[in-house]
Order: structure tokens, then C-alpha cells, then sequence
């Protein structure tokens, strides 16, 4: 998706609307709004919200979205007296979208990143983003130690773990441009063990007792720099918005304290080990 093409339509789009005495147009405030709320955002009185599709952390459900992350931003939008407003978003355009204008905040396990960070702010952190490994049960693979012993093993490219698990692996490990190929190898008994985000692999496996996914950072392994410093999510908001970033940054921090986000987790039946974020935000670094 050409998205920049996009925005700059959307946006001489509204300009043309508002030419003809048209307010709050294409999600911009009117100044013949009002809202009780202190925080500003796109839309007076609106939290403008791009869902990215990453059950069970979100999923956009034809508008009525459902997942962990939506429910943190339903309490955080209802506590700031704001009315959520939904959009499909897609891990390509959120960023984007956000610095343009388009919606306030993203959610769907967006990894707080020093690159992310040129464009957005972020907001305190919900919940890890762990390795996962999965395995058949009966190989009992829970560890990065466990790998070695295995034949072939299999994971997505990109993922901050690749290197270092080649390192350990070498000819053993297979690179696999997305989770659905990396899968259906998995499926088709061609690899041992996949390798992918934790989040992604419990549900992808709900059901299917003969497979085990365990969560690696419930056993760090220090030739393996993910197990040990897990990339940590979080909602990426308008770069420079402060109002906004600390009605997220108390919500969440207080569903973090009473425990909220990790009942969340479990409910999900994800490991309550991805609740056990960094006293100071880990932001993966640009190297």
C-alpha cells in the first residue's frame, strides 16, 4: 500500500471539504467542539485508534475490535472520558498514519524502537514481546540449549533473535519470509522446531496438544540476546502530544499495578511471564 499517496489524498480531500464551511472533517477537531476531556487529540472528544491484526492482542473484527491491547485502551479512553474510534491498521502504515495525522495511537505488539521513535512517541509498556519455540510435546524443547540437539529448525526472518540463533544453529537454522510459511514447514514435519513471536505461536497451536510452545525467556540463554532483553510492546501516539502520552502512561502503569494486564495475559492463556516488563523501558536500539 502506497500509504504517503493515500494521506495526501486524504488530506486535500479534507481541505477541499472545509473550503465549502464543513468542520471536523476527515477526523480533524472543529473548533465548534467541545469535550470533557484534557487530552488532546485528532478528534475533540475521540481517541483515534489503528488496530493492526495480531490476535489474540488485537484484531479489528469488522469495527468491533477485540484483544488484550483493546481492552487496555477501552479502559484508558473511558478514564479520560474519550470515545474510541477504530481503524484498520497494518504494521507498514500505523507509523505513518500516526505522524501524519491520521489517528492518535496504534496497538497490535508494536515493539518500542529507537527507529519507531524518530516518528512517534511511545507510551509505558504493556507486555513483552517473547520468543517463542515450538516444538512437538514429546521433545520436550522449552530452551535454546534444547535446539541444538534437534535437526532443523525454522523462524522468520527479521526477528532481532535471526543472527544469533544462526550463530548457535548454523546450517541447522532456516530463515522463512513470514509466519504462514514458516508454519506450513512446520506442518509438513520439514523442521523440528519453529521459531516466532510467542504471541503469534499460542494461538496458532490452540488445540493441538502433540505441540508444546514454551516461552524462551522463562529461561534466558545469554548467547541469545532476546531471551535475556526481550523487545517490550507498547502504543506508539503522536510524537510530542503530552496530555496523551500521560493519560497512556498512568493507564497502563496502573493496570500494570493491580495486576489488570496480566489477567488480561493469562485470560488469554499466553504465559503471565509476559507481563514481567523492565523497571526502564528497554528501547531496542537502532544497531
Amino acid at each position: 500500500m502506497n500509504h504517503s499517496r493515500i494521506a495526501k489524498g486524504i488530506a486535500l480531500a479534507c481541505a477541499a471539504i472545509m473550503s465549502f464551511g464543513t468542520l471536523s472533517a476527515c477526523g480533524g477537531s472543529s473548533s465548534g467542539s467541545s469535550s470533557d476531556s484534557s487530552v488532546t487529540t485528532v478528534a475533540s472528544g475521540k481517541l483515534t485508534v489503528g488496530v493492526i491484526d495480531i490476535p489474540p492482542f488485537s484484531s479489528y473484527n469488522g469495527g468491533d475490535p477485540k484483544g488484550i491491547d483493546v481492552e487496555i485502551i477501552k479502559k484508558i479512553a473511558k478514564d479520560n472520558n474519550l470515545t474510541p474510534v477504530w481503524q484498520q491498521a497494518t504494521y507498514a502504515d500505523a507509523v505513518q498514519s500516526i505522524s501524519s495525522g491520521i489517528i492518535d495511537v496504534a496497538i497490535g505488539t508494536i515493539d518500542a524502537t529507537a527507529k519507531r521513535k524518530q516518528a512517534v512517541d511511545f507510551s509505558a509498556s504493556t507486555y513483552l514481546d517473547g520468543l517463542g519455540i515450538a516444538a512437538k510435546a514429546s521433545k520436550n524443547v522449552t530452551t535454546i540449549a534444547g535446539l541444538e540437539k534437534l535437526g532443523s529448525v525454522g523462524t522468520v526472518d527479521g526477528y532481532l533473535w535471526v543472527e544469533d540463533l544462526r550463530t548457535i544453529l548454523g546450517g541447522k537454522l532456516k530463515t522463512y519470509p513470514s509466519s504462514v510459511e514458516l508454519k506450513a514447514d512446520f506442518d509438513a514435519g520439514r523442521l523440528d522446531a519453529a521459531i516466532d513471536a510467542y504471541g503469534v505461536q499460542v494461538p496458532q497451536f490452540k488445540g493441538d496438544s502433540s505441540i508444546k510452545v514454551a516461552l524462551a525467556n522463562e529461561h534466558p540463554d545469554k548467547r541469545v540476546r532476546s531471551t535475556v532483553q526481550a523487545p517490550e510492546a507498547a502504543f506508539p501516539f503522536t510524537k510530542g502530544n503530552e496530555s496523551l502520552g500521560k493519560a497512556l502512561n498512568a493507564g497502563i502503569k496502573s493496570m500494570r499495578a493491580d495486576g489488570s494486564i496480566k489477567k488480561l495475559i493469562t485470560d488469554a492463556g499466553l504465559s503471565e511471564g509476559l507481563a514481567k516488563v523492565a523497571d526502564k523501558q528497554y528501547i531496542v536500539p537502532l544497531n
